[in-house]
């Protein structure tokens, strides 16, 4: 992995950022436990709520692992992380301070984003998080991903210059048509408004069978929109 990094970004020639990325301590934490995807994750839940202890041991290890990681993407080339924590949205209020933002908070304090007096930009995603977004804001991240469930304007407005917003378009919107494609990123460019602190992405994944011209057509779309919320 460490390797590919490193080619990856030779081959890329400065021509875009390269972006290194790891799920989240708690979302990995969820697959150990569950062995994948759930639809309601009662063994990790379980776990967590009948023997927490344990599930601190297990979740400080992975902060610490993850965050080991990432400096070593970071060493390789990473021009930027990403901290992927999709299966956030799944805990309650309190148990997502105590078992997953406290974490990513940890995670942040380990990484080494000094590099030769650059700061590399962090940043932070927790599906189904809009709820958390003031406390997200204060985790130390430059930067919070939203997935598409989440107002962008509203989110702009509640966390301020505290850290930069990236999303949100729902990924499926990629099967529409691209004229209808482009409507969409036009929307969610004048949701965000006028200024910088807007880094356009999807509130997801892609999915593996979208169309690729279908992403040509949004990447194109926010090439062309995108320059008059910046004058």
């Amino acid at each position: 992995m460490i390797d590919a990094v490193s080619l990856i970004r030779k081959n890329l020639q400065n021509r875009v950022p390269l972006i290194g990325f790891s799920g989240s301590p708690w979302t990995l934490a969820t697959y150990m436990v569950e062995g994948g995807s759930s639809k309601s994750f009662q063994k990790v839940k379980g776990l967590m709520y009948e023997q927490p202890k344990l599930m601190h041991q297990m979740l400080d290890k992975l902060a610490q692992s993850v965050a080991a990681y990432l400096n070593a993407q970071i060493e390789a080339g990473a021009q930027a992380v990403m901290v992927f924590d999709t299966w956030g949205g799944v805990l309650s209020t309190e148990d997502y301070n105590e078992f997953s933002l406290s974490y990513a908070k940890q995670l942040r304090a380990l990484l080494k984003t000094n590099i030769d007096g650059q700061e590399v930009p962090t940043l932070l995603f927790t599906k189904g998080g809009g709820l958390w977004l003031e406390d997200m804001a204060e985790a130390g991240y430059s930067a919070l991903g939203l997935d598409w469930q989440t107002d962008i304007s509203e989110a702009r407005v509640r966390v301020g210059a505290k850290v930069a917003l990236q999303g949100n378009m729902d990924p499926i919107a990629l099967y529409a048509k691209p004229e209808q494609i482009k409507q969409k990123v036009q929307r969610i460019l004048n949701k965000y408004g006028q200024g910088s602190g807007h880094v356009f992405n999807l509130g997801h994944g892609i999915l593996p069978d979208v169309n690729p011209e279908h992403v040509k057509a949004m990447v194109d779309a926010v090439h062309e929109f995108s320059p008059q919320y910046h004058i």
